[in-house]
């Protein structure tokens, strides 16, 4: 008995609600641990190889189903395919009532999850995508038989580690054989026009595809035909004018003024990357201010973001950087609205950050003069990153339950010089004791600021912004 279904949002399919799969054992050799889904072609479950001790994903097609020859297509095709962002086929079954094929298990997130996931995806991250894309269709047309891939969306495009995989081909063709496609399997809002006016794919109609993709990524909904009426910006108003062009090239209803080839899209697609990197090769370098804590909730984050506040406030161009993995700039991008944001940078009210799933792509170091790195905890995988800096400001905890961690900290960084300790939630007596604890040891006690984006101006909090980011060394003499 199957109960009501539920939106499935990795694989693009539908939820399976309640039905009892799990632990049957198919075909004497895969025992069934859940559904992954339920799409308008097949049912997809995760399955353990019950000897091989590993995962596949069967697709369940039922033998009724008008599409039942042309998604069988999917195996023949997947066979003769060697890479590894692309699922290998395993096995195929059949029963009296369904066909199964048996393939990789691809695991990440579906590109649809990840941009609902963060909101906004910075521009560099979206070319590194559709350049992967653009290869994987490339590798496609190499092979002995090329074959077009037909069915570019968020569902099928899979992210591990910023890494691109692309999974069911039940829509793919062989370029050689496209007269046999009784059915056009494309997706409304990514597939384009002429599956459905009766011409016949190419290559062009990968180059649309792709260009659906890159404006979903964009605007994190899919593309209609009033792209034209409202291409005036505002649908795509976080990406460059570049980007624009090409996404309107791509999606050009005549196929004809799309770009001609996948590799003539790739090259102006790393055109881009190239002019950016130009730019950041001619900027100059910025000055880092690094921050990193003895725990968990021992204000990092606050102080950093202060900091950042501070310096655009002063008239000085300040960038946050978020450098762990606390995902805390992605919650505040779900929290606000009218978060501007470009080229991965976003702004709420004066400061401009750098959330942590983007923070390795790269931007114009000479917009930044200032830039605010947040480390979250301190530890051996990101202490020697953090010693790199030109100012290393360490936020340590001095209550009872907060000791161990901070003498832990002391020990790792025993012998390093010009790294000044900040406390956090210290009275005037507490802190005077810490003082004497901690020797010649330059320390500070932070100053209670509830809000780090809208901070009250006052003599002791200026003050201390300015001690502990005093510049010194000459590189940075007169910055401030």
């Amino acid at each position: 008995m199957i109960s009501a279904e539920l939106t499935c949002p990795d694989f693009g399919f539908t939820l399976i609600g309640k039905e009892r799969m799990a632990n049957q054992i198919w075909f004497h050799k895969y025992r069934i641990i859940k559904a992954l889904g339920r799409g308008g072609s097949a049912d997809v479950y995760l399955a353990e190889h019950i000897k091989l001790k590993s995962l596949r994903a069967i697709k369940r097609i039922s033998r009724d189903n008008i599409l039942h020859d042309q998604l069988l297509n999917e195996a023949y095709i997947l066979r003769n395919l060697r890479h590894s962002c692309i699922p290998v086929i395993y096995d195929f079954e059949e029963d009296a009532h369904n066909s199964y094929i048996i393939e990789q298990y691809i695991e990440g997130r579906s590109l649809k999850v990840f941009r609902q996931l963060y909101r906004h995806l910075p521009e560099n991250l979206i070319i590194h995508f559709a350049i992967q894309v653009c290869d994987l269709l490339q590798y496609l047309y190499s092979s002995d038989n090329p074959i077009l891939y037909l069915d570019l969306k968020p569902e099928n495009i899979i992210i591990s580690d910023n890494v691109v995989k692309l999974i069911d081909f039940g829509a793919s063709s062989y370029k050689n054989h496209l007269e046999e496609r009784k059915y056009s399997l494309g997706t409304r809002g990514y597939a384009a026009p002429e599956l459905y006016t009766g011409h016949m794919p190419d290559e062009r109609t990968d180059v649309y595809g792709i260009g659906s993709l890159l404006y979903y990524m964009v605007t994190g909904s899919s593309y209609d035909k009033s792209f034209e009426r409202r291409y005036d910006g505002e649908l795509l108003r976080h990406c460059s004018k570049a980007l624009q062009l090409i996404i309107k090239q791509c999606l050009r209803y005549n196929s004809n003024l799309r770009y001609p080839t996948v590799r003539a899209l790739k090259n102006k697609l790393l055109g881009i990357n190239h002019k950016k990197l130009i730019s950041n090769s001619k900027s100059r370098e910025s000055i880092s201010i690094a921050l990193a804590g003895t725990q968990h909730r021992i204000g990092t984050t606050h102080l950093a973001i202060l900091i950042t506040s501070y310096l655009n406030g002063s008239g000085k161009r300040g960038l946050y950087i978020e450098n762990n993995d606390s995902n805390h700039i992605s919650f505040l991008l779900k929290r606000y609205r009218n978060i501007k944001m470009v080229n991965g940078i976003c702004q709420i009210f004066s400061c401009n950050l750098i959330p942590g799933y983007t923070a390795n792509f790269s931007y114009n170091k000479e917009d930044y003069p200032f830039t605010v790195i947040d480390y979250g905890c301190l530890n051996h995988h990101n202490l020697e990153d953090f010693l790199k800096a030109d100012i290393k400001l360490m936020i340590a905890g001095a209550k009872e339950w907060e000791l161990s961690g901070t003498e832990e900290v002391l020990r790792l960084l025993s012998g390093e010089k010009e790294i000044k300790y900040l406390f956090n939630f210290l009275d005037g007596n507490q802190y005077g004791i810490i003082i004497k604890q901690m020797g010649r040891q330059a320390c500070y006690r932070i100053p209670y600021e509830p809000n780090p984006f809208e901070w009250k101006k006052n003599d002791y909090l200026e003050d201390f912004l300015k001690n502990i980011i005093d510049l010194n060394d000459t590189k940075s003499r007169g910055a401030l």
